[in-house]
């Protein structure tokens, strides 16, 4: 008969608590909980709930790692918006210190210790351009804002090289109210650069200032008002490549230029209810996941990798909500208990 041991060198190990330093394949029992466990990668992904935020909010912007992510502005149902800021240690989150401005429907960027908040919609006065870098433990106010004042906007980079694409410039009024300008951030001041092939709001986005990738997002209200259109950015030029499976906009995002999610959002125009669904991009073309979030909602922001996403906030139908959701992705790594019936 074929044992463990026969099949891989070692023997079960008995152990008090999990292992730290653990390997794919490998088989272990815990002794405390009584239980053999083993470390596999996952085939589909998953979304799992996480700790809530301390307050309802929605069109907040995130920054971070699943495991270290950063939370800042948005608003609760009604406005008007929120300074506010968490911390998230992969358990629950921690308010810690304020915005200067209070804006919500920003874009944000980088990491939990090194952040960027941009844009936004202020209550009142409407759009704005004011930047925000956070060094983790304070926000300090930058004199350089964007060159085009925006808000129901993405971000993505670090917080010294950083890029925003489109965004909503209203007013004035009326339509077009959606941008397609490009921005550029290094680390002192914004420069604009190449616009977008298709000018957008509520887009998702990701990946570095030279290597960012942009997806669906809401045109102007024509009679195909949500975009399906996917954008690859060489540092450059903007290139179309292939098209979301679903329309979407107002969603979530999480990941790099070649392994990228989306997830949440609304695939109905002018304010349709939220949605739960989850679309994964490999470099070339989209697919629909058969995971799904739990907490169906829209105006959410992402954080993290394709494999490692988290998503935090929201509007709900009606109001906003403080859930976390965590995505762990196809070939992640996981630890699972091992059941026998």
């Amino acid at each position: 008969m074929t044992t463990y041991y026969g099949l891989y060198g070692q023997k079960v190990q008995y152990l008090a608590s999990d292992p730290t330093d653990v390997q794919i394949g490998q088989v272990w029992y815990n002794s405390t909980s009584a239980t053999l466990k083993v470390r596999n990668a996952t085939t589909v992904g998953a979304w799992a709930t996480g700790g809530n935020l301390g307050t309802k909010v929605y069109g907040n912007a995130m920054a971070g790692t699943q495991t270290a992510a950063l939370s800042f502005g948005g608003t609760p149902y009604p406005p008007p918006s929120t300074t506010r800021s968490e911390k998230y240690d992969g358990t629950s989150w921690t308010a810690t210190n304020a915005m200067n401005t209070a804006r919500y429907y920003l874009g944000g960027f980088g990491t939990q210790t090194a952040a960027l908040g941009v844009g936004g919609y202020l209550t009142p006065g409407g759009k704005t351009a004011a930047t925000e870098s956070w060094n983790g433990t304070s926000w300090t106010s930058n004199p350089t804002g964007l060159n085009t004042a925006r808000f129901n906007i993405q971000g993505s980079g670090t917080q010294t090289a950083g890029i925003v694409a489109g965004g909503d410039i209203f007013p004035p009024a009326p339509a077009p109210r959606t941008s397609g300008a490009v921005e550029l951030y290094d680390g002192t001041s914004w420069t604009s650069t190449t616009s977008l092939n298709t000018a957008r709001r509520n887009n998702g986005q990701v990946g570095p200032s030279t290597s960012a990738l942009v997806f669906g997002g809401f045109i102007d209200f024509t009679p195909t008002s949500i975009s399906t259109a996917t954008e690859s950015w060489n540092g450059t030029s903007w290139t179309t490549v292939a098209s979301l499976p679903q329309a979407k906009w107002n969603l979530g995002s999480a990941g790099t230029q070649t392994a990228a999610l989306g997830f949440g959002g609304s695939v109905t125009s002018a304010g349709g209810p939220p949605n739960n669904s989850t679309i994964s991009w490999n470099g070339s073309a989209w697919s629909v996941l058969p995971a799904t979030l739990a907490t169906t909602r829209q105006s959410i922001k992402g954080a993290g990798t394709q494999s490692a996403a988290i998503g935090a906030g929201g509007y709900v139908t009606p109001g906003t909500t403080t859930a976390t959701e965590e995505f762990t992705g196809a070939g992640a790594a996981q630890t699972q208990t091992v059941t026998v019936s």
